[in-house]
């Protein structure tokens, strides 16, 4: 038994000390009600430690987007994509884990890839735009410069053009960011709502809501 739990706190490496020694410590009493002794036992009453520890790590997961919601503290720009993505791959491992969630990870996974092109797209379109506008706004302000002392008034038309065309680039590089971040953020209440409906309850779940 004392090998499934090592092997298991190894895979929950990514949770804090504390986060780790309570999934371990619960599962260790666990079997140690059950009577369990060896390393088949326990995985034939919980199932693999890779399988128990996907599931734990999903839940801590939801738990703390959950818990920053709460509190208002959700992470924006590239860290909330960051953790959002995170989530996402963590819940469908750990939907993996269980046979009848196959066709939901399917499922899941055809939009994270839908999801991801739209992304990508969003992202190349952004650096297009972006250097679009600083070449062509460069140029106009060079114009508008070399402009400026012997038509004045055509000089700054152009430079205010250029500014323009600076700004406009910027701006839409943000939209076209915030458009990407904001796809992630609506897979990922997907993912959670996906694995709330069709995620048996499993012991990780119960250890985890211990934390909460």
């Amino acid at each position: 038994m004392n090998d499934y739990i090592q092997t298991l706190q190894r895979l929950l490496m990514q949770l804090t000390t504390a986060e780790q020694q309570d999934v371990v410590e619960y599962y260790r009493e666990y079997l140690e009600d059950a009577g369990v002794t060896t390393y088949q036992g326990a995985v034939d009453l919980l199932g693999t430690p890779q399988k128990v520890a996907r599931k734990a790590l999903a839940d801590y997961s939801i738990k703390m987007s959950d818990r920053a919601a709460d509190l208002g503290t959700t992470p924006t720009g590239k860290q909330g994509t960051k953790e959002n993505v995170r989530m996402i791959w963590l819940i469908i491992l750990a939907l993996l884990s269980s046979p009848i969630t196959v066709p939901i990870v399917l499922v899941l996974i055809a939009m994270v890839i839908a999801v991801a092109g739209v992304f990508f797209g969003l992202v190349a379109a952004a650096v297009g735009l972006l250097l679009a506008g600083l070449v062509g706004g460069v140029v106009v302000l060079a114009v508008g410069l070399l402009m400026l002392f012997s038509v004045p008034a055509t000089g700054i038309f152009y430079l205010g053009l250029g500014l323009i065309m600076l700004g406009v680039s910027w701006l839409l590089t943000r939209v076209a960011i915030w458009l990407g971040s904001l796809l992630i953020r609506g897979l990922a209440q997907v993912a959670k709502w996906a694995y709330d409906r069709w995620m048996p309850q499993s012991k990780a779940s119960h250890a985890t809501k211990r934390g909460k």
